[in-house]
């Protein structure tokens, strides 16, 4: 139900902006980025990797106040507003409000549920990640254009902006002080574990891993695109699956019996370790019962012999130690690779069965209160961050007044 205050009428969306396409040419303002979570800010805040290409002639300029959007991710709330003029990528949008929108409110109104819902809906692009010929979804100019959106005047507009500031900001501020408190105790749980798996520091002796284990291997590495099928087939595990002590099963794929038949060594038994090796290389986790028998993808496998306990091992392999020496051996100038020869050689601390297993009692108790608190926060930021988007959306479709609203703290 729209609000009373003021006069709301739905109009296309293509109404309350300009779609601005010129190109820099020799012109060359600062190269800016549109980040998730910070809008749009200087590219060099956030990255200091070249860009993609040398000739910049053909990347679009913008102006303060335009807002521009990242097609590729818009529906993840992938925009904001320019402060200064600058380039952009090409495969941006750069639109500038009209005399309908206000600039700050149109930026909201992007954001909000309802919004993208209907971006959502007229994403172009999507393939399927199971046959691996995925094509990114974007947005376009038309498809954006044509959404109907509630629209007030430009004064309520001006208002619901300025209230969407002060609240979000609020609420910005409560989740970065939650967000540093939760890096503060996982550094504090990395401490723990790194202190109770070697405290006797220098004084206890390293072996390589390879001396503590039945073998060190490396899952599929090419993989057909015809092996991958829809249902039916054998679950496997690839380096997205893989978290730091546990295994994610969504975006879990599955590849042909005729697959699974070729690369039986990769087959997965309980208590194996699988080890990302590019991109977030070194992230370990121990094979549970529900993935006996998957196969894996480009994932180091490590699996234990009668000298190592997998639970000991899973919490050595993701200490800041283990974290360190990944990244000493890890290559690659784009993404970062471990191999099956460097973790073999990883120097790691010999303890007797029977003292790692009294190692991962004592850390299990150790973290357990770390634990819950982290996940207690992570669901606090989850309200949080849902609290953010109800407001936004219930401000920019009319559903109450923000001139009586009590906001936030509410």
């Amino acid at each position: 139900m729209i609000a009373t205050s003021g006069e709301w009428t739905w109009v296309r969306a293509k109404q309350l902006y300009e779609v601005i396409d010129r190109r820099a040419g020799s012109n060359r303002p600062p190269l800016l980025s549109v980040s998730l979570y910070r809008g749009v800010v200087r590219r060099d805040s956030i990255t200091t990797d070249e860009p993609r290409a040398e000739d910049l002639s053909h990347y679009k300029l913008c102006r303060a106040g335009d807002i521009v959007i990242n097609r590729m991710s818009a529906y993840q709330g992938a925009l904001g507003i320019a402060h200064e003029k600058g380039l952009v990528s090409p495969d941006y949008m750069v639109l500038r409000p009209s005399s309908k929108g206000d600039g700050r409110y149109l930026q909201y109104l992007f954001r909000s549920t309802y919004f993208v819902g209907q971006m959502t809906a007229r994403l172009r692009g999507i393939g399927s990640a199971s046959q691996g010929n995925v094509r990114t979804p974007r947005i376009n100019a038309d498809d954006l254009g044509g959404i109907n959106v509630p629209l007030p005047d430009l004064e309520e507009q001006r208002r619901i902006a300025d209230f969407l500031d002060a609240e979000t900001k609020r609420i910005d501020k409560v989740r970065l002080a939650r967000s540093r408190m939760q890096e503060l105790l996982r550094l504090k749980r990395e401490r723990v574990i790194e202190h109770l798996i070697d405290g006797q520091g220098a004084s206890r002796a390293l072996v390589p891993l390879k001396h503590l284990v039945e073998s060190v291997t490396v899952g599929i590495v090419v993989t057909p695109a015809a092996w991958y099928v829809d249902d039916g087939g054998v679950p496997a595990l690839r380096g997205v699956n893989v978290k730091p002590g546990r295994i994610d099963d969504r975006d879990l794929v599955q590849i042909s019996h005729e697959g699974h038949l070729v690369h039986r060594k990769s087959r997965l038994r309980a208590g194996d370790l699988v080890v990302v090796r590019t991109g977030q290389a070194g992230a370990a986790a121990a094979v549970t019962e529900e993935f006996v028998g998957a196969n894996c993808i480009d994932l180091v496998i490590v699996r234990p012999g009668a000298a190592l306990v997998p639970r000991f091992a899973e919490y050595l392999l993701n200490s800041s130690y283990a974290k360190k020496r990944v990244a000493e051996f890890a290559v690659g100038s784009i993404q970062s690779h471990f191999n099956v020869a460097a973790m073999k050689a990883m120097p790691v601390p010999r303890h007797s069965v029977i003292d790692q297993q009294r190692i991962v009692a004592e850390i299990d108790r150790a973290i357990e209160p770390i634990d819950n608190a982290v996940q207690q926060m992570e669901k606090q930021d989850q309200l949080l961050a849902e609290r953010r988007q109800a407001l936004i959306t219930a401000a920019v479709t009319g559903q109450f007044d923000v001139t009586t609203a009590q906001g936030a703290e509410a």
